[in-house]
Parts: C-alpha cells; sequence; structure tokens
C-alpha cells in the first residue's frame, strides 16, 4: 500500500514537473497592438436608381481552352446627389443629372460561379488538359465585369437606369425644396455609353 502511495505521490511530482518545464522553457507569442487610425473618409449621399440581379452565361477562351460558366451577379445603378449641378431660377430648382455610378460584382451566394464545361482546343488538343488552371479562370473572370457593364449600356439598362433615377430625383427634390423641380439629363444613354461601343 505504501508502495503504490510513492508511485502515485512520483508520478504527480513528475507530471507537475514536466508542465512547469514546458511552460518556462516554450516560447510565449506576445500580440503587439497598436492604435488604429483612419487615413480618409469620404461620404457620398447617392441615390440609387436600380439594382441589377442577373445571371450571365460565360463563354470564353484561354490559352487554346475553351470555357463555359455561369455567374450570378449583383450590383447597382446609382448617382451622386452632392455634385449634382442645380440651380434655382425663379421658383424652379433645376438639376442636371449626374454621370452614373455602375457598381457590378460577382453575387456572394452559393454557386455563383459555376464552370459548366472546360475543353482543350486547336491541333495539339489532345496533348493538353482540358482543365483550365485557377490562373486561367481568374484571367477569364477579369473580363466577365467590363463585358457585362458593356452588355448593360447596350439593352438600355443604363438607360433605364437613368429615367428612373431623373423621376425619383425630381420627386425626392420636390418634397426637398418644396418647390418645382425640373431635372434634365445630358446624356440619357449613359454618361459612359461612349466607352463601352
Amino acid at each position: 500500500m505504501k508502495k503504490n502511495k510513492k508511485l502515485i505521490l512520483i508520478a504527480v511530482v513528475a507530471v507537475i514537473a514536466i508542465g512547469l518545464y514546458f511552460s518556462f522553457v516554450s516560447p510565449k507569442k506576445s500580440i503587439d497592438i497598436s492604435k488604429g487610425q483612419i487615413s480618409k473618409v469620404e461620404t457620398m449621399a447617392q441615390l440609387c436608381a436600380i439594382d441589377i440581379y442577373s445571371e450571365v452565361p460565360i463563354l470564353d477562351t484561354i490559352n487554346n481552352k475553351v470555357m463555359f460558366a455561369v455567374q450570378k451577379q449583383k450590383g447597382s445603378v446609382s448617382f451622386d446627389l452632392e455634385n449634382m449641378q442645380m440651380d434655382s431660377d425663379g421658383d424652379t430648382v433645376k438639376i442636371v443629372l449626374s454621370p452614373e455610378i455602375v457598381n457590378l460584382y460577382e453575387a456572394t451566394e452559393d454557386n455563383s460561379w459555376e464552370v459548366i464545361d472546360t475543353k482543350a482546343i486547336g491541333s495539339m488538343s489532345m496533348l493538353k488538359s482540358d482543365k483550365l488552371t485557377i490562373e486561367e479562370e481568374n484571367a477569364i473572370k477579369a473580363n466577365i465585369k467590363e463585358n457585362s457593364k458593356k452588355l448593360l449600356y447596350h439593352n438600355g439598362t443604363i438607360e433605364r437606369a437613368r429615367a428612373e433615377g431623373a423621376r425619383n430625383l425630381q420627386t425626392l427634390m420636390e418634397k426637398v425644396y418644396k418647390k418645382p423641380v425640373k431635372v434634365t439629363d445630358p446624356t440619357p444613354k449613359g454618361a459612359h455609353y461612349d466607352e463601352y461601343k
């Protein structure tokens, strides 16, 4: 019985000694925390004319490989209220609609990016892998945003957003100024339409 107590006591002392050894010997990790600072704050009052949600089919080639995929996109078309040209002429407020701000992103929900098929093409296609590398896939994705914006200008979405924005702005400003408001749009097809011809 005494022998068992001695063994238990020795085991307990050994465990404590090992624990103390590792607590003093192992390096302590420290975390340095410094004060955060804000380098620039910008506030912009925006009037959102429309929200965008679409599923875009993608057919593109890179490095003699073709890919077919579908991307779900979300975004909006809005207008900067702070920098609009305003003029009070008699009893009417005249406003010039500012250039549209088009924000377009890949949606964050599940299956927002789905590759349907990939295939190597060309004379040496039998020797190449059909699968795209991550770099090739990202290169194709980089073109999607610009192509999708171009489509928004050409299918009339931006034109409809500008018309809706002008109506909403007129209603809003008539409530603010309590007098008639006339909103003119110098670029009804879009301020950036020529960039996406």
